[in-house]
């Protein structure tokens, strides 16, 4: 094969380092097997053949202990678990400093192999295993496992044990330097390495197509493999990407703190404030159905003026004081910086209104992630306190201080600049020069759910938009898509205000980026979301367009319940 670099030093060495990593790698295959393959040999004994291997850290792309095989066994099809006759490895990659936890990964290989592999992301702040045998984000209950269509599956615990850590100090982690590194990028390359060098060593062959899915952190690392590995990744599926990781974190403070000084809301102060974005904004998308689904139109909408107490003065249930109006604005406001983060951002915007009380499995309300079940407290209560308040204060705790007694009710970004800028240097995924990954032939399909309030979709709309400005609309079209859910939550879930109705959220977007990547078809315009009976025969309920980015789906008339009932049509932000 020719390769040519086109005048780009960087991009040359990256084609020679996988060139060298390719030729080891073959080597590796004799030096683990004894030699190829014996024809007519059981998948079930090449599979336990796997046990007790040993990679060397030679073979894997960053500085690295070797990694090892701990578990191999033959798991037959189970007809209840959705899955084919696989392998399962178990292993660990050991670090370089003595002091840090082993990288954990497990690695599912199927009997009857596409040729292709996928990683799975993480979420938050990591530290379990992930399995690689779950439903993909946003997967309908019908929907076929990676797995069982014939990928190879794999995930990790990104080099750190949660079960390590108290859940007031889950950030703990952070104080050492190899731990962090390996949450911001460096773990999901090694367990990529690896899992292709397990493979081949199976299958006498490498993938074909590698493939990156994730959603909130795992969306985040899906963007940075792209960035920082792009020619290691063929695709990545992102969806609701923690994409300026370090600045939400510190984000979150300012979003508290008024809630410290009287601004708490109660759950019926929530449930009133969702009751009235919705009569406000539910109409703007042409239909009445509790859903905002005409976001961007929604947000100069919203005059909290016309909640307020008489006097200011919280004088109960059905209103909202003065100290309560700044609590939510603080969320609805940008948060700028007092100097540019990495890739001169400078600010973390502000989140949007819209669906403030789904009732979804995860409880992605208010409730869960602005607010909590009382007033936040210093020290951190962990049983009352929101997800705000509990991943903010670990942040500046243990990544930013690196003082897990500090105050964080004192906290100033301009108190630690050089700190600061370290750490959004490793954690934000905000480069937009996506040009090598491009050029590599590497997809990028993302997604946003515009009632979250996890982070703000903004944050990802905004990268987005600073890949266009990087390399302009045209570059982009080729090779990447942003989709836009209104009424999802963070986890993807969405229901009517105020009934509690579920809405179609569901797709899936693996298919799309494999015909992408492969086929050279690009995914349409408009995918279509269901919602789906949760047992068999899994009856549809209802669907609706998830329009790429700007649009919005505008009821036309007919059948509310079905796509075709709706167009794509445009509100810019």
């Amino acid at each position: 094969m020719i390769c040519r670099n086109n005048g780009h030093p960087a991009r040359a060495r990256r084609l020679r380092s996988a060139a060298a990593f390719s030729l080891a790698l073959g080597a590796l295959v004799v030096l683990l097997t004894g030699g190829p393959s014996v024809a007519g040999e059981a998948f079930q004994d090449s599979c336990t053949g796997l046990a007790d291997r040993t990679i060397p850290a030679t073979l894997i792309g960053l500085p690295s202990g070797n990694a090892v095989v701990a578990s191999v066994s033959f798991v037959p099809a189970a007809a209840q678990a959705k899955t084919p006759d696989f392998c399962k490895v178990l292993g660990t990659i050991a670090p370089v400093d003595p002091t840090a936890q082993l990288i954990n990964f497990e690695l599912n290989l199927p009997a009857a192999w596409n040729g292709k592999l996928v990683q799975y992301g993480g979420g938050g702040y990591n530290g379990s295993l992930i399995t690689g045998l779950a439903p993909l984000r946003d997967a309908a209950p019908d929907d076929i496992l990676p797995l069982a269509r014939g990928y190879v599956t794999v995930g990790t615990d990104s080099g750190h044990q949660s079960s390590s850590f108290p859940r007031d100090s889950i950030g703990k982690f952070g104080l050492n330097d190899e731990m962090l590194t390996n949450y911001a990028y460096a773990s999901y390359k090694k367990v990529r390495d690896v899992a292709v060098v397990l493979s081949e060593v199976l299958y006498r062959r490498r993938p074909v197509r590698i493939y990156y899915f994730g959603g909130s952190e795992g969306g985040r690392e899906g963007l940075t493999m792209a960035q920082r590995f792009p020619v290691d990744y063929d695709g990545v599926v992102s969806v609701v990407p923690v994409v300026q990781l370090s600045m939400l974190f510190q984000s979150y403070i300012p979003n508290v703190l008024p809630q410290l000084d009287g601004g708490w809301l109660n759950p019926v102060k929530t449930e009133m404030m969702a009751k009235f974005v919705m009569e406000t904004c539910d109409e703007l998308d042409g239909l009445r159905d509790g859903v905002v689904s005409n976001a961007f139109a929604c947000q100069p909408k919203v005059n909290l003026a016309a909640l307020r107490c008489p006097g200011g003065t919280d004088t109960g249930d059905n209103c909202l004081s003065d100290p309560q109006i700044a609590s939510i604005q603080a969320i609805h406001t940008p948060h700028p910086f007092p100097f540019a983060m990495a890739n001169g951002v400078i600010a973390y915007p502000q989140w949007l209104y819209g669906n403030e009380t789904t009732p979804d499995p995860d409880r992605s309300t208010m409730a869960r992630w602005v607010v909590g079940t009382a007033p936040p407290t210093e020290p951190l209560d962990v049983t009352t306190a929101s997800q705000h308040w509990i991943y903010g204060a670990n942040a500046v705790r243990f990544m930013i201080a690196r003082d897990d007694k500090f105050d964080v009710l004192r906290y100033r970004p301009e108190d630690f600049r050089t700190r600061v800028e370290e750490i959004s240097k490793l954690l934000d995924s905000t480069n937009p020069d996506l040009s090598a990954f491009f050029a590599h032939g590497g997809k990028l399909i993302m997604r946003e759910n515009l009632a979250d309030l996890a982070q703000s979709p903004l944050a990802g709309i905004n990268y987005f938009q600073s890949v266009v400005a990087k390399l302009g609309q045209t570059t982009v079209d080729a090779s990447a898509r942003l989709y836009l859910s209104p009424g999802s939550t963070h986890t993807g879930n969405g229901a009517t205000v105020p009934d509690g109705t579920a809405i179609p959220t569901m797709v899936d977007l693996l298919d799309p980026l494999d015909h992408w990547a492969t086929d050279g078809i690009a995914p349409a315009d408009a995918l279509i979301q269901t919602v789906k009976e949760t047992t068999p025969p899994f009856a549809l309920k209802a669907s609706r367009p998830m329009c790429r980015y700007p649009n919005y789906p505008h009821y036309v008339g007919g059948n509310r319940s079905v796509a075709e009932s709706y167009d794509c049509r445009e509100t810019a932000p």
